[in-house]
């Protein structure tokens, strides 16, 4: 078992001021449920548990100067910038405008720009599907997150990547979309539920505050 002492260096590709738009009256993050809640600190044992070894190897120089830093994790954003133009929950389908439908993800605003890895993680799954078009699926231990309609795929089934590493380029794939954007889903890995992304994003959010990024 790892010290708890030796600190973890947080990987973040994007730019410290990366935002998280979001297009509602309310954030669900102030009012996290339990199990959730629960969810999240498993995922902060788990992150600490399988990167540990890869950050003390790969980032020895960066370790002597971050000292004070009390984040133990590597996390990004899937994109630069972060606007929900749709939330998770029901909604009217965006094809016919009549029905109401389930919206199991995030639809990210994105125009044909870079997709990063949040989280250190395994690609599972990567090829293309009528509804979703060209998708990319990773495993990161306590759950497995996809990304959809995407225009360019930079990584394969199998290959394992790093929190912040370009894995894809964003597009307007398949069927179920009316523009350009990122769809991102989320399962958690015990229960194959889906759970609302932005519990994830506020994660990376409040890990990168941690690293007192100027």
């Amino acid at each position: 078992m790892l010290k708890e002492t030796i600190i973890l260096i947080g990987l973040c590709c994007l730019s410290s001021t990366a935002r998280i738009h979001a297009q509602q009256e309310a954030s669900p993050f102030h009012t996290v449920g339990e199990t959730q809640k629960k969810k999240v600190r498993t995922m902060v044992e788990v992150l600490t548990d399988t990167t540990v070894q890869d950050s003390l190897e790969e980032d020895k120089d960066m370790q002597a100067d971050s000292a004070t830093l009390e984040v133990p994790l590597m996390v990004a954003f899937p994109l630069k910038d972060i606007h929900i133009n749709s939330p998770f929950g029901m909604r009217r389908d965006p094809m016919n405008r009549r029905k109401g439908r389930m919206h199991y993800g995030l639809d990210l605003r994105a125009k044909y720009e870079d997709v990063y890895s949040m989280l250190p993680g395994t690609v599972t799954d990567a090829g293309s599907s009528t509804a979703g078009g060209n998708y990319i699926t990773i495993d990161y231990g306590i759950c497995t997150c996809s990304f959809l309609h995407l225009s360019k795929i930079d990584v394969k089934r199998g290959q394992h990547v790093k929190a912040g590493q370009k894995i894809a380029i964003s597009g307007n794939t398949g069927k179920r979309t009316t523009g350009p954007h990122l769809h991102l889903s989320c399962k958690w890995s015990d229960t194959g539920k889906y759970f609302d992304p932005r519990i994830l994003l506020k994660f990376i959010t409040e890990q990168l505050m941690k690293l007192k990024i100027p």
